[in-house]
């Protein structure tokens, strides 16, 4: 028996439903202001009557249902309501083109697909093209906004009223803490996007880890501006916030203009970003009113320069935790000391609860300061993923001897912290040497005038390849 127990996510929220009803559990707003709030008997209420309505929609255990929208109180429902029947949710990023997203539903076998009206035309497009989706079923995050109107005129059901349609007490449904109940896809460089198949206990020891490595306590409310679509905003936020019972604040979309106005308006003391949120947000005109908020720790991935990391101090005062992890390690097996100096430029030591090294292309293990790849001692199901749908030969090729092999290249101090080179397969190959595109974009960082740089490989004649810069001036 480890932490996780036999536990699964849908029980552990509905125990602290149980323990505290009337704490609010969800505060959604959207871009436009429109706002709601959840206590957490109210949001039980609301899963139960999600998790009916997808059963009444034909979704058994097993079973998948995609959603294609913006962060929304629907998608937190449907995440929860198919650990509460064992379904397996498939968040699709609201952005994705058909073709994108025709794969996606088609690949992971999704029977119904739920999706906002800026997503609809696209979604039924890809569900056309898929052969196991029934229905397209549409949302619209805030009671009251013209729901009638909207059903009539999309010829679509309304996912809000459908569900005040069901029974408020919880479905008779076994489920256990080895059911998938998420599949997350990973963009592809070089071949389809993979469905990584998450349980409920891999996701609920990746959030018992981050809760001790962070500091996350049942009296924070955290704030959720990342796409819950995306790991980051699942691993380092949604998840860890239910199993200790936190309340969240859910924005539809990250705006850097708004970001510091939310944690303030909803009084936040938690939150996830990562590098490019970071840098939008200090390219904000300076707001004096911003350093009113209550944020006691900003988790993020992916470094800043020494001058920005020193200019986000200065401006914001909030306290920053580089960590690292990937879709498939779930949890973060690196972060920063949550005491002590942390050392930002460094992805972060190892916590409690993960094992990594670094080697070569051997699997030797390497010896401080050089550089090979990342992998993590690995229990499938428990610490990472089960593994990928559908792709026996991927899943062996990524886990193996009992490790996950990560495909970055790190390397690690004395002190046992871990520095980020690249990913393996972003390697310049320049005339025989290795050139890591993450060095040459950390000089170009550091030049007068630049906001951003991504380097890339491109083939020449003569060495093969030769680096690229995309460059993104400062205002």
């Amino acid at each position: 028996m480890d932490i996780v127990c036999n536990r699964t996510l849908s029980a552990i929220f509905s125990q602290f439903a149980a323990y505290h009803p009337d704490k609010t559990y969800l505060i959604f707003e959207d871009l436009e202001g429109h706002s709601g709030q959840w206590s957490f008997a109210q949001f039980e209420e609301r899963v139960n009557r999600t998790a009916r309505w997808l059963l009444a929609m034909g979704v058994k255990r097993g079973e998948s249902f995609a959603f294609h929208a913006p962060n929304s109180p629907a998608f937190v429902a449907l995440a929860i309501a198919a650990s509460r029947i064992g379904a397996v949710m498939v968040p699709a990023d609201y952005r994705a083109t058909v073709d994108e997203l025709s794969y996606i539903l088609d690949h992971s076998e999704s029977k119904l697909v739920v999706a906002e009206p800026e997503q609809l035309s696209v979604s039924e497009a890809a569900a056309s093209a898929a052969s196991s989706v029934q229905e397209v079923v549409l949302s619209l995050p805030m009671y009251g906004l013209g729901m009638d109107r909207a059903e009539k005129k999309s010829g679509h059901t309304i996912f809000e009223k459908e569900i005040d349609k069901q029974e408020a007490s919880p479905p008779d449904v076994a489920t256990g803490t080895d059911d998938v109940v998420h599949m997350l896809y990973t963009s592809g460089t070089t071949s389809k996007p993979k469905g990584v198949l998450l349980t409920n206990g891999v996701l609920i020891y990746g959030a018992e880890v981050f809760v001790r490595a962070s500091g996350l306590r049942n009296e924070d409310r955290h704030l959720i501006a990342l796409p819950l679509s995306h790991a980051a905003a699942q691993c380092h936020a949604l998840w860890p916030s239910l199993v200790c019972g936190a309340s969240i604040a859910l924005a539809s979309r990250f705006s850097p203009a708004r970001f510091f106005g939310l944690a303030i308006r909803h009084g936040c003391t938690m939150a996830a970003l990562f590098a490019a949120p970071l840098r939008m947000l200090l390219a904000q005109p300076p707001n004096e009113s911003w350093r009113a908020h209550k944020l006691r720790n900003i988790t993020f991935a992916i470094a800043l320069t020494e001058e920005q990391f020193a200019e986000w101090d200065l401006r914001f005062g909030a306290s920053l935790q580089h960590l690292w992890g990937m879709t498939e390690t779930v949890g973060l097996p690196l972060m920063s000391p949550l005491y002590g100096p942390r050392r930002l430029k460094a992805m972060g030591r190892p916590v409690l609860g993960y094992e990594v090294k670094v080697v070569d292309a051997g699997g030797n293990d390497l010896p401080p300061g050089s550089v090979g790849q990342l992998i993590v001692r690995a229990s499938p199901s428990r610490n990472v993923m089960k593994g990928y749908f559908k792709n026996k030969k991927a899943t062996d090729d990524t886990i193996r001897d009992g490790w996950l092999y990560t495909g970055d290249n790190a390397f690690y101090d004395e002190d046992g912290f871990y520095y980020f080179v690249d990913r393996s397969k972003d390697m310049i190959k320049r005339a025989g040497e290795n050139i890591a595109p993450s060095e040459v974009e950390a000089v170009i960082k550091e030049l007068s005038g630049v906001a951003d740089a991504a380097v890339v490989g491109i083939p020449d004649p003569m060495y093969d390849e030769v680096p690229k810069a995309f460059v993104i001036l400062r205002e």
